[in-house]
Order: structure tokens, then sequence, then C-alpha cells
């Protein structure tokens, strides 16, 4: 089943991202390109690899990828070389609150849209909302959340927002379900205005009583 990895890492140095751990980053990028050119050469053409910073909290690091299954990442992932790298990692990060996870069923960087459309990869910046819904709404929240994004295509142009379920589960918390939306934005000043638009205040209305909370995160891509 195809996944996406969305792995939230933030800087063991808070408030910045040092260069050796920028370096570190794109190294990992470019040894799993290795590895699937060898492996998994099909991924190649669409890998949706990237690095990318947080703007509210520009110590806070997000690596994305496009994996047939998380066993196959985890392979990748296993590799002497990969297990240096992630050894000389763990100084630069704050392994206590890091959010490693995959989205279920979607490439959700696609390399290329319909036309008319600008895949999230090209755009100036990247929104991240994470929705946390009590698993007794998922199904409620799941078909909200179709109708929503049927209805506010136009509202998001030129840029398409994909979402699914992250399949991980954090300890104590396997009662808890987390939806991810991602989509490209122009600035953040967009987003801010789009979130008070009539459209937007009403999908959130729709939404937000099934929901225990929502999270929106703002990425610049460095990588």
């Amino acid at each position: 089943m195809t996944v996406t990895e969305i792995a939230v890492l933030p800087s063991s140095t808070p408030g910045e991202v040092p260069q050796a751990l920028h370096d570190i980053g794109l190294a990992g990028i470019a040894l799993q390109g290795e590895w699937c050119a060898v492996n998994a050469p099909w991924l190649i053409q669409d890998r949706g690899a990237a690095l990318f910073q947080q703007l509210e909290d520009p110590g806070v690091l997000l690596i994305t990828a496009h994996w047939d299954s998380i066993d196959q990442h985890h392979a990748c992932l296993a590799t002497p070389a990969n297990q240096k790298l992630l050894v000389d990692t763990e100084p630069c990060l704050d392994t206590a609150k890091m959010r490693p996870g995959h989205i279920e069923g979607i490439k959700m960087f696609p390399g290329s849209e319909d036309e008319g459309l600008t895949p999230a990869l090209k755009a100036p910046i990247i929104v991240v909302t994470i929705w946390t819904v009590p698993r007794e709404n998922k199904a409620q929240f799941e078909e909200a959340m179709k109708r929503v994004q049927e209805n506010s295509e136009v509202l998001n142009m030129p840029y398409r927002r994909r979402g699914g379920w992250k399949i991980e589960k954090a300890k104590g918390e396997e009662e808890i379900e987390q939806y991810f939306v991602v989509g490209g934005l122009e600035n953040v000043e967009t987003s801010a205005t789009s979130t008070k638009d009539e459209g937007h205040d009403e999908h959130y209305q729709t939404l937000s009583p099934l929901a225990s909370n929502v999270e929106i995160k703002h990425y610049k891509r460095i990588g």
C-alpha cells in the first residue's frame, strides 16, 4: 500500500536548524534516493522527497517521501549507510519531540498536476493541517472531509490539497486518529486570508465538531 512519509523533526538547538542538521537531512534524502534507484526504480520519477523548515518555529524540520509501503521504507533505513546517518542525526534532534509517521494510501506530493494546477513541492510554502479525531468519529469525519475537499478546490487554486490518515499511533493514544491535509500556498498571508474567507470558515465549522484538536503549520522548502 502506497504511503507518504511525513516526519516532524525538532532540532536540539531551539529556534534554528544548524547547518550540520540541514546537511544530514539532505544526505538522508540522497541516500534513500540511491537505495530506490537500485531496489525500487519505479519510485524515482515521483519520489515526493523534500526537506522543509517550519515558519512558526524555525527549529523544526519536515521530511517527506513516497514509498510503496512502510516495510519498504524500513528496509531502506536498515542499510548500514542509513543506520550510520541515523546515529549521526541523534545529537542534532530533540528525539523526545520527534513525530515520524506515514500517511495511508496516498502520494501527497506528486511531481505533476492537472493542467492549471501547480504541484505543492513547487509552491513558495506549504501548509500542513493535522486534525485529531476521536476514533468513534473517524467515519463521519472522513465523509465530511470529502465534501469539504470537493467544495473547496476553487478556494485553494492553483494548488490541490490532499489528505489522509496517519498510520502510526502514539503510545496511549490508540483511540485517537490523525488526518493530515497538505497543500501549497503563495505566502502565510494568503493562508490567514483564506482562513477568514467565508468558504473556508464554513468548512472549518463542518469539521471542528468532529475533532478534538486542529494544528496548522507552514513550511518553506530547503532541500
